[in-house]
Parts: structure tokens; C-alpha cells; sequence
């Protein structure tokens, strides 16, 4: 449990990266210019850094329950 919540940590890190990546090209393009694959992208880093929430709840929760069990 401990590795998949560092996986699930270390993909959470790299995606807050990407998003931060993705909005600072977003910010700095010309106006008129499509955003259209960035904000795609965005979105897909949104959900990819949910998903690693949502992994990373999940292993806290089971490391709780296990150490309950054997106390």
C-alpha cells in the first residue's frame, strides 16, 4: 500500500506539472489562436490527477483498515 501511494503521489505531482505547463502556454498564446489541443489536454491532466486521488484514498484507507485488523 505504501508504494501505490507514492505512485499515486509522484502521478499526482507530474500532473499538477502539467497543468501548470499547459495553463502557462494557454495564457501566453496570442489572442485569436485555437487552445483547442491545450484545453483537451488540460482536461486529461484534470482527470489523470483526480484518478490519483482517487488511488491514493484509496490506499490510505486500506493501510487504516489493515492496521486496525491487527490491533
Amino acid at each position: 500500500m505504501i508504494q501505490a501511494l507514492n505512485t499515486a503521489l509522484a502521478g499526482y505531482s507530474a500532473r499538477s506539472e502539467d497543468i501548470t505547463r499547459i495553463a502557462e502556454r494557454i495564457r501566453s498564446r496570442p489572442l485569436g489562436e485555437n487552445v483547442a489541443k491545450d484545453m483537451v489536454g488540460l482536461r486529461v491532466s484534470q482527470r489523470a490527477a483526480e484518478a490519483n486521488l482517487a488511488v491514493a484514498h484509496v490506499a490510505d484507507e486500506t493501510g487504516q483498515s489493515l492496521i486496525h485488523v491487527i490491533a
